[in-house]
């Protein structure tokens, strides 16, 4: 498993250097910003960016084989699988630590109002964590020619079944969103993306390991 990550870690600065240069200057961008509106863009497709690396790394393992050949070595396909997740894990995490303490030191400065550091953080924690928890399944299950079709799919229906299904509910309990205790959106808002997360790998692992190469 330590050897898995290495490997990967190598892969990632020899082929994503750019993704550095990119964070940097997404957060200059995001530090000049002024009152609540601090270039959300540049952050959240940041935080998408690095939540991608983990399948930008299993295209190169099968443009290059290593997918086959990893097969040889003292490590099971579980392993395989954790170490994508949790080198994705790893980088999403730094990159969202860094926008969230840039978000508190513009807060302490005047410059953005305390809630919307919450709103912005959450927000990068979702699009952080539930991007791969649809994108890495697919892969390890289809491959990268027929996952990256499946998951543009996914994503397609994932979005208009949520936004569906919630859509519905509040207009049969007719719930005012606006109403719900912050405690039980901020919950949600944390609960959500990081069970999708586990339950993701732990699909992924079964699906590796059923899977023919």
């Amino acid at each position: 498993m330590k050897a898995l990550l290495l490997a990967d870690l190598y892969q990632l600065w020899t082929n994503f250097k750019f993704y550095a240069v990119f964070l940097v200057v997404a957060l200059g961008i995001a530090s000049f910003g002024d009152g609540d509106n601090l270039g959300t863009f540049f952050p959240m497709y940041a935080v998408f960016m690095c939540s991608m690396i983990g399948m930008s790394l299993l295209q190169l393992d099968e443009a290059s084989r290593w997918n086959m050949c990893a097969q040889t070595l003292p490590c099971t396909r579980r392993d395989q699988v954790t170490d994508k997740y949790a080198l994705t894990l790893g980088c999403f995490a730094a990159t969202w630590a860094l926008f969230a303490l840039l978000y508190v030191l513009l807060a302490a400065l005047g410059r953005m109002a305390w809630p919307m550091v919450a709103v912005q953080s959450l927000l990068m924690l979702a699009v952080g964590l539930l991007a791969p928890s649809v994108s890495l399944p697919a892969l390890f299950r289809w491959g990268s020619a027929k996952g990256r079709v499946i998951y543009i799919g996914m994503v397609v229906l994932v979005v208009a079944g949520v936004g569906g299904a919630v859509g519905g509910l509040i207009n049969m309990v007719n719930v005012d969103l606006s109403a719900l205790p912050l405690s039980l959106i901020a919950a949600l808002a944390v609960l959500v993306p990081v069970g999708a997360f586990i339950g993701s790998w732990a699909l992924a692992v079964r699906w590796y390991e059923k899977r023919e190469l």
